[in-house]
């Protein structure tokens, strides 16, 4: 076993044993069921842990099988950040790599800054067979973003209420004395307002203009147009792991934006989408 594997095994029971099983979160499945699919979810991993350097390929089936009970729950209504990130976990050693990633992205969204998951997606992604320089304006919008990806909605928000009062505060005194310290203040405020208003506008929209994805399959041709008529773009396909921004969708097919900023289309079963509720969530 790999440094890297064996963290990701350490940390599955630990957010494991903070998840909060709520009766209405799932339409079909009752307490009782939720908390047993739970248990042997844990079982299958830790089995799977427990033989992984005798027997790799048994080992594999285990944690596909607690792959697939972390799905159940995820795709009966469970959407938590939890069980997303052990979803995850379970899909990287059973050599899921693209699901991996995409599931690790998605647990992010629901758990920002969280230092494990951080730490095991960046472990998956150095695993991938295609890696890609971000070109210098994606390199530097991810560089500014960084702190808006790694922080809460709510904390975002909280901040932003602040800034807006203290603003109003600030200027309420350069204008009754006039100083340079007040002015200052108040320009200050207003700009750190404008920067947390942007981001926390952004997260509630929820715009199409920003979505990204995963590549979830192997040789993948990423083609001219949106069709197999089309040449392909590459010399090489691509392998499961790539992330990517989407820039449209025609049918089947989506137009999709590479690190580098190269552009191309591959087919919809090919990748999965960040976000809840989108196809391709687990194996």
């Amino acid at each position: 076993m790999t440094r890297g594997a064996y963290l990701i095994s350490c940390f599955l029971l630990p957010l494991f044993m903070v998840i909060i099983v709520h009766p209405g979160m799932a339409a079909e499945l009752t307490r009782h069921q939720q908390e047993q699919i739970l248990e042997e979810a844990q079982a299958d991993y830790d089995q799977g842990v427990s033989i992984l350097r005798r027997d790799p390929v048994h080992a594999r089936e285990f944690f596909l099988s607690a792959a697939e009970r972390f799905e159940l729950l995820i795709n009966e209504g469970m959407t938590n950040g939890g069980l997303m990130y052990n979803l995850a976990n379970a899909q990287l050693q059973a050599g899921r790599l693209g699901l991996a990633i995409l599931n690790y992205r998605r647990a992010e969204t629901l758990l920002p800054g969280d230092a494990r998951l951080l730490s095991n997606l960046q472990y998956a992604r150095s695993l991938r067979r295609n890696q890609f320089a971000a070109s210098g304006r994606r390199a530097l919008l991810d560089a500014l973003l960084n702190w808006h990806r790694h922080s809460s909605l709510q904390l975002r928000s909280r901040i932003f209420a602040i800034c807006n009062g203290v603003f109003w505060l600030t200027l309420l005194g350069w204008l009754v004395r006039k100083t340079g310290p007040w002015r200052y203040a108040s320009i200050s405020c207003a700009i750190l307002w404008g920067v947390l208003g942007i981001s926390v506008g952004s997260d509630l929209l929820n715009s199409n203009g920003n979505v990204e994805g995963v590549m979830i399959a192997n040789d993948v041709i990423v083609r001219k147009g949106n069709g197999e008529g089309f040449e392909p773009q590459f010399e090489e396909p691509l392998h499961q792991g790539v992330e990517f921004q989407l820039i449209e969708r025609r049918a089947d097919w989506i137009h999709i934006r590479l690190p580098n900023s190269a552009t191309g289309w591959i087919r919809t079963d090919q990748a999965g989408m960040i976000g809840s509720g989108q196809e391709h969530s687990g194996g």
